[in-house]
């Protein structure tokens, strides 16, 4: 299937929710498509280039968003919320006249559901504290701190990890994977937080 493509320094993962502000017309013509059509559009992690400006080379791996909320901010742009729906691989990409990349991408099925055992639940309070932290930004009416994949899908949204390593980490193509290279990473609050 071919979807727009949002190229991001950052990632949006199943049931994760990704607030944008946007200001280049082609992602407001890009919006008002997928309104129009009723679609959604791809976020990839940039792996070469900028947020804004000349299109990015995109990583292979992303995730088909659909937009939740819309508003007019008060700085005048448009401000969306969306919220990720299913994981895609990329096989390939062209830019539009638009100055717009394009995806050719195909839907990766949901993964098994992943137990959550004791070691995730270590996960989850660390996510718990995370989130506190990243509210007004990003606010979810109903944390599911009890469902390991969604704990996991979280931090890796959050956590400050290089695109690099975030990308090996979407490369584990199962829940519990990406739960074990998490909990290697040993993450550590100081007494501030």
């Amino acid at each position: 299937m071919q979807i727009p493509l949002f190229p991001l320094s950052t990632v949006v993962l199943p049931g994760g929710l990704l607030p944008l502000r946007l200001f280049e017309p082609r992602y407001i013509d890009m919006v008002k498509n997928c309104f129009k059509s009723n679609t959604g559009f791809g976020v990839c992690l940039i792996k070469d280039g900028q947020d804004a400006g000349a299109p990015a080379l995109p990583y292979s791996i992303g995730t088909l968003v659909n937009i939740v909320d819309f508003d007019q901010g008060p700085d005048g742009l448009l401000h969306i919320t969306a919220q990720g729906e299913k994981e895609f691989s990329l096989s390939s990409h062209s830019v539009n006249s638009d100055n717009l990349l394009i995806g050719e991408v195909e839907l990766h099925e949901p993964f098994e559901p992943t137990p959550m055992t004791p070691e995730y639940k270590d996960l989850a309070n660390k996510l718990s504290v995370i989130l506190q932290f990243a509210e007004p930004n990003v606010v979810y009416k109903e944390k599911h701190l009890d469902d390991a994949d969604w704990v996991c899908n979280r931090l890796l949204e959050l956590l400050p990890l290089s695109s690099p390593s975030k990308f090996e980490m979407l490369q584990l193509m199962d829940g519990k994977s990406r739960l074990n290279a998490l909990s290697n990473l040993q993450i550590e609050f100081s007494s501030e937080m």
